[in-house]
């Protein structure tokens, strides 16, 4: 260990506590393992890349930018190339991002002046943080796209400190990669670059020279974002991922489901918290100004990690928040957020004193804080939190994600082997059994396909919805003539015997065109059995469907 925190620059002690709290990170995130469906959308976007024909969702088709993480679907692809498990290797990538994050995220704190114990309280915060384990091991961007960020932020931080020009172009840098990964590195962009121009603004004559690498850097920034940008437009014909059109566009009603996501999240993840930061406003009262360390925010960290929590928190509640599990859309901000959290305890304690009896209870709101939000990751949870609508929850969103990816694998190897060369598959299930079918697959909301994903809306108000699942175009699809559409994943006692009604456009097309299939699966994973009933063309030449063998199941 001491080898270690040598090899990083830090202490032997400090390389204990860091030590301690990834095993605790490793141990967290190993437990909620789990590689989402939506991980399985940009795996097979790298397949086709990798088969060179291009970014596309179907072969022979046109382009279409079905992901919102490029830099993300390069690294798949090249996992692809070199022979690897895409799923497994993914996970990997995730959590080593994520330790890479966490000891960014102790070098901001001893940035900021504190001690090593104390700046390893942030990082236990993120370690006990169920969103940020989940999404480690997710097999998604989500966690790649918070180290660019971090990274970033930390190193602009540093330039400011210290004036190495290497910090301000590898920040800008490390904020370009974010924008790769992710569209949101943008906003990300627009708020370290004012933090930037304030900087500037307020160094004396002496210092502004220096200063102004970190407008280079922002300029190098802008080029480069700016011909990704163009390269984007042309070869998709869009200026923003088609996926942000198949999600947004509700208006008030979507925002205001982004707002209920959003006090959701504040409940979960910060309530915890809330006994810290009423101690910590109290003892502040208490606390002479010299008695206020001189390194706490120093050179604007805290203020952009401020800035960053406000507005990105303005960005997810406008653009109506995200179903799955575990807070998704605010795992980004999670470093910047207990980085707060512990400026405002660093604060306190340091002006406390002598007074054991406030300095104990900041001790038992502390670990009140990290148990509060340890709590949202085990079966616990089931019995005092009601699983939020429209979203697959906490612990049980974890298992909901492990059940949906398992029974999709399933499935999709069912039509892997029955399904033949040039046949098609409908579905609003688009992941894993797209992946694992190799069929052409038919996107019936759109996140795939540019005619739904423009529509102005669905069956339903946008906003009142399952976000991501509510434009659709019924007969659009059926006028592709799928060869199978996928209504249910459920597996039944018998066979379905007859044909479901879908919607009133196409129901009359559907009982002419179409007869059910049926085929009795074997799940594994989730320990289940039983039927699994589909579409297919009538005027299809195919043998009755095989008993199928239990699946390999979930990566």
């Amino acid at each position: 260990m001491r080898a270690l925190g040598e090899r990083f620059g830090i202490d032997s002690r400090s390389a204990t506590i860091c030590g301690s709290v990834a095993l605790i990170f490793i141990v967290h995130a190993v437990y909620l393992a789990c590689v989402t469906e939506d991980a399985y959308i940009t795996f097979r976007f790298a397949k086709n890349l990798v088969a060179d024909h291009g970014l596309v969702w179907n072969t022979g088709e046109a382009p279409v930018e079905g992901y919102t993480n490029f830099l993300w679907l390069l690294i798949s692809a090249g996992i692809l190339g070199l022979g690897l498990d895409l799923p497994l290797t993914a996970q990997w990538i995730g959590a080593a991002a994520s330790l890479a994050t966490l000891l960014l995220v102790y070098r901001s704190a001893k940035l900021l002046g504190w001690t090593s114990r104390f700046a390893a309280l942030p990082c236990l915060a993120l370690a006990c943080s169920g969103p940020f384990a989940t999404w480690a091991t997710s097999g998604m961007e989500t966690n790649v796209f918070c180290l660019w960020i971090t990274a970033a932020v930390y190193l602009h931080a540093r330039f400011l400190n210290t004036g190495h020009t290497s910090d301000a172009w590898l920040a800008y840098g490390s904020l370009f990669l974010a924008t790769l990964t992710r569209p949101e590195g943008l906003l990300i962009a627009m708020l370290m670059a004012t933090a930037s121009g304030w900087s500037v603004y307020r160094a004396d004559e002496r210092k502004r020279a220096s200063m102004l690498t970190l407008l280079l850097a922002l300029v190098g920034y802008g080029v480069l974002a700016g011909l990704y940008w163009l390269w984007r437009w042309n070869y998709f014909g869009d200026f923003l991922p088609n996926t942000f059109y198949a999600k947004t566009g509700g208006g008030a009603a979507q925002a205001l489901r982004g707002a209920h996501y959003t006090a959701l999240f504040a409940l979960h993840f910060v309530l915890p918290w809330i006994a810290v930061l009423g101690l910590a406003t109290f003892a502040r009262k208490r606390t002479t100004p010299d008695a206020t360390p001189a390194g706490d925010g120093d050179r604007g960290l805290l203020p952009l990690c401020a800035a960053i929590v406000s507005f990105y928190s303005v960005y997810v509640t406008w653009v109506g928040g995200d179903y799955m599990a575990m807070y998704r859309f605010y795992v980004p901000i999670l470093p910047f957020l207990y980085l707060l959290i512990s400026a405002a305890l660093h604060r306190a304690i340091s002006g406390i004193g002598s007074n054991q009896g406030l300095a104990q209870g900041i001790k038992a709101a502390t670990l009140l804080g990290l148990a509060g939000s340890l709590f949202h990751s085990t079966p616990l949870e089931s019995n005092w939190v009601k699983k939020p609508e429209l979203m697959h929850g906490n612990y049980r969103g974890v298992l909901t994600e492990r059940w949906y990816v398992a029974r999709h694998q399933l499935i999709g190897e069912f039509f892997a082997h029955y399904g033949r060369p040039g046949e098609s598959l409908a579905t609003g299930a688009i992941g894993a059994v797209a992946y694992f079918s190799g069929l052409a697959v038919y996107d019936v909301h759109g996140i795939t396909d540019r005619h739904i994903a423009h529509r102005s809306h669905g069956r339903a108000e946008l906003g009142s919805g399952l976000p991501g699942h509510e434009k659709t175009d019924y007969p659009y699809i059926f006028a592709k003539q799928p060869t199978f559409y996928m209504f249910s994943r459920r597996l039944r006692k018998e066979p379905l015997a007859g044909i479901p009604l879908l919607v009133d456009e196409v129901d009359e097309l559907v009982a002419r065109e179409y007869r059910v299939g049926s085929v009795f699966l074997t799940d594994a994973i989730n320990g289940q059995s039983g039927y699994f009933s589909f579409l297919e063309r009538r005027d299809r030449n195919a043998a009755t469907p095989t008993r199928a063998a239990a699946g390999k199941g979930a990566p």
